[in-house]
């Protein structure tokens, strides 16, 4: 199966601090059940958080942990997903760009979003 992760998901993830459900598909996905896909524009708001001093991550060793997996995919932001801006609701533009992506690559939305959600934009998953 086929997944977006959002940026709470992954660095939730990634410190340990998920639900039981959500924990197991990213488990899953380390074992090559399923892929995940990391937009570009959630791998840049983690950047700003642990910039920020938000969270306490190595954004490297974030980056390096994802690119060694065969099932955490990096996808980038193009003009395919731009595209389906039009019929995609209101969500502020970082929003926007993850409920495109997991449109475009027909995925379930890893988010707890509560308005991307209610918008049945995109299935979702927590």
């Amino acid at each position: 199966m086929f997944y977006v992760a959002d940026t709470h998901a992954l660095i939730k993830y990634l410190t340990g601090i998920l639900p039981k459900k959500t924990q197991i598909t990213f488990k899953e996905c380390e074992r090559g059940i399923h892929t995940i896909f990391i937009p570009t524009i959630v791998l840049a708001e983690s950047f700003y958080l642990i910039k920020g001093g938000k969270i306490k991550l190595d954004f490297e060793e974030m980056i390096s942990k994802i690119q060694s997996s065969e099932n955490f995919v990096i996808i980038p932001f193009d003009i395919r997903i731009l595209r389906l801006f039009s019929g995609i609701k209101e969500f502020e533009i970082h929003d926007k760009i993850i409920v495109a992506t997991a449109k475009y690559l027909n995925a379930n939305l890893i988010t707890q979003d509560k308005k991307i959600v209610k918008s049945k934009d995109v299935e979702t998953i927590w």
